[in-house]
């Protein structure tokens, strides 16, 4: 007799469990280890003064009767430390430009033939802020500042080093990470170019615990990374309206809510 799937689901979480009990080591010599691996990324990615990269993200959604849902999204961006980014996103509920030279940060809905401009001199460590106060989330902008390690490791209570691993085919470092508000991995890629490859966060107290998946191909820096504009070229029949008027350039449509645990 066939058991229950149900039944047999859990036999086999439970063994997949005591398996990881076993693969995730707890000493402190491998949270030392995890550390030095998510520092080494972050020098080297702040030594790179122009790169490039394509990506793809995924935000997931928990519905009001706790449906969850994932939203992907595409696009590429064009680095130039200290002061300038341009980067794409193409979804299935906006299509964003957004660019930045150093003194103007254009925001560009192409699919509501509108921009919004704010005045934001300054570095892009600066902007990164000043986006997050207003609202506008760079994809992958934890990853693009210029002291990555301390932007991610604030606030980390535990640190492992799981084990290597491939992502899209290329041999990485997978580290893991905890908050007392989320839980995020990261795998960096093994060698001479310790690039992230792969980020998730999962936010530990909404319903369902959704997850923010942020995978970065085809890396590109110096002369490879080649020429982009980080200049705001202006359609003809583009409208310039406030920031706060570009509400559905989110990777998430406006129905969609992320259930929030009581």
């Amino acid at each position: 007799m066939m058991r229950p799937p149900s039944l047999r689901c859990l036999k086999g979480s439970l063994a997949c469990a005591a398996f990881l009990v076993g693969l995730v080591p707890a000493s402190g010599a491998f949270a030392d280890d995890a550390k030095a691996l998510l520092k080494a990324m972050s020098d080297y990615m702040a030594k790179q003064k122009d790169f490039s990269f394509t990506y793809e993200s995924t935000v997931e959604a928990v519905t009001p009767d706790f449906q969850k849902l994932q939203f992907v999204s595409s696009g590429k961006a064009n680095v130039s430390r200290p002061d300038k980014v341009h980067v794409t996103r193409t979804g299935g509920f906006a299509d964003v430009d957004v660019t930045f030279d150093g003194k103007t940060l254009t925001v560009y809905g192409k699919n509501l033939d509108a921009y919004a401009q704010i005045e934001a001199k300054g570095t892009l460590d600066e902007l990164r802020d000043r986006l997050a106060d207003a609202g506008v989330e760079t994809p992958g902008g934890d990853l693009l500042g210029s002291n990555v390690y301390d932007t991610l490791i604030a606030d980390v209570t535990d640190a492992k080093h799981i084990a290597s691993a491939y992502v899209d085919g290329v041999e990485c470092e997978y580290l893991a990470f905890r908050t007392p508000d989320t839980d995020w991995q990261i795998w960096i890629q093994t060698g001479d170019t310790p690039i992230p490859r792969r980020y998730v966060i999962t936010s530990k107290h909404v319903v369902q615990a959704p997850q923010y998946t942020f995978q970065l191909n085809n890396f590109k820096s110096g002369a490879e990374a080649g020429t982009a504009s980080f200049t705001f070229d202006k359609p003809a029949s583009a409208k310039q309206v406030d920031l706060s008027a570009l509400e559905l350039v989110d990777e998430l449509p406006a129905p969609v809510n992320q259930g929030d645990a009581p």
